[in-house]
């Protein structure tokens, strides 16, 4: 496989991993910086994968901490690994946050397609990471066994909020018990890889 090969097929997978829920890169680590400086990571769901622009985005609740994480410091990085290919992909890169509350076009827009049961998600009366006594759903006692209407959902709009992260290098593993290969890919600011090259594993 060349590396414009490599790169096109990553591209190929994450974006399939946006339709496909039972993708393994549907569920990649979304790692940010936080107050003290010091790495602060956690699962995701992957809600966008655009090559034209080299973007990568998810969905969170506008009060979880992870926002003004990014707001302080929008250095960000994903990791993604396929167990079944045995591919792992680091992508680097600067997260923007992208709100409803604020009337955001693009926030505004991801809204719309959400779902009911993940619109779900957004109704938790509680700020995201709150200390509580019991194990805690964090959701109103009238839907913990069901999913909103329409009408219901709309409560959670102005905490839905929406990360995008601006791709600013790929770090490509691929594990063979031949011999692993290793790529890297740089992206400038609209998109395009200015630099690619292989690496040693």
């Amino acid at each position: 496989m060349t590396l414009d090969e490599l790169i096109h097929d990553c591209w190929v997978r994450l974006a399939r991993a946006v339709r496909d829920r039972r993708h393994s890169w549907r569920l990649p680590v979304l790692a940010t910086v936080d107050g003290q400086g010091a790495p602060a990571a956690r699962t995701v769901v992957l809600r966008e994968a655009m090559r034209e622009g080299a973007v990568l985005g998810c969905h969170t609740d506008r009060r979880s901490p992870k926002i003004e994480e990014i707001r302080a410091d929008p250095r960000v990085a994903w990791t993604f690994y396929d167990p079944g290919s045995k591919l792992q992909v680091r992508a680097r890169g600067r997260a923007t946050v992208h709100l409803v509350a604020d009337e955001d076009p693009i926030a505004l827009e991801r809204w719309a397609e959400t779902s009911l049961p993940s619109r779900r998600c957004y109704l938790a009366p509680h700020v995201p990471g709150t200390a509580c006594d019991v194990p805690s759903p964090n959701l109103p006692d009238a839907l913990e066994s069901r999913n909103p209407d329409a009408a219901e959902s709309e409560a959670g709009r102005a905490n839905f909020a929406v990360l995008r992260t601006r791709v600013e290098r790929f770090d490509v593993l691929a594990l063979h018990a031949a011999g692993h290969e290793r790529a890297a890919f740089e992206f400038d600011e609209a998109g395009q890889v200015v630099r690619s090259t292989w690496l040693e594993p």
